[in-house]
């Protein structure tokens, strides 16, 4: 927001202050004392720059929140039916679709928090079923989580962020990509139509 931009303007200006501070030598200043004067502007530096780091917002647009839900949140669609032990391999995925999909900061909006809670509780059941080897509380606690989180695959052949195609980025969604490819739609995945009975054969 306004508030946190101008903290940032601010700070980086006594960094810069301080910065000049610490490796200005002035003629009164020689040895010891100016090694000490240095130092503590190092310091005074740190100091300044940590609470930007702690207020940082991690805001995020309708485009990242897509772009979680079709990449990560796709792979917890495939958890579902998955293997304890994959379950357990792929963890970060949940992770991931969690925290790109909902804001749950510190500047987070309520529903986003209260959305977050539910599915990290949903999360820890996962991975303590996963863990102990019971397939079906790991399973069925993603189950809920798709079912809350209202997930789809969306990385398959026709999905914006199928890792297979062959886009430019900023280029329109799939959909406009292949209704302007008409019969050749095939060459955004690959050189040959496999759904073609007739495709050449790779080598």
């Amino acid at each position: 927001g306004r508030s946190s931009s101008t903290e940032r303007h601010t700070t980086a200006l006594a960094m810069a202050s301080l910065l000049a501070v610490a490796f200005a030598l002035p003629g009164t200043q020689t040895g010891r004392s100016a090694v000490l004067t240095r130092r503590g502007a190092v310091g005074a530096f740190v100091a300044a720059a940590a609470p930007v780091a702690v207020s940082a917002d991690g805001a995020n647009s309708k485009a990242t929140v897509d772009k979680a839900r079709a990449i990560y949140g796709s792979r917890v669609v495939r958890l579902a039916s998955a293997s304890p032990e994959a379950i357990i391999e792929d963890q970060n995925a949940i992770t991931l679709f969690i925290s790109g999909a909902y804001r749950a900061g510190p500047n987070g909006n309520t529903q986003d928090k209260a959305i977050s809670k539910q599915l990290l509780a949903l999360k820890k059941t996962a991975l303590d079923g996963a863990k102990s080897g019971d397939a079906a509380k790991a399973q069925g606690a993603l189950k809920e989580m798709i079912a809350i989180a209202k997930l789809t695959e969306q990385d398959g052949y026709d999905g914006n962020y199928n890792p297979k195609q062959r886009r430019n980025p900023g280029a329109p969604p799939t959909e406009a990509i292949v209704a302007q490819m008409g019969s050749e739609a095939y060459a955004l995945y690959d050189r040959y139509d496999a759904r073609s009975a007739g495709a050449p054969q790779k080598k």
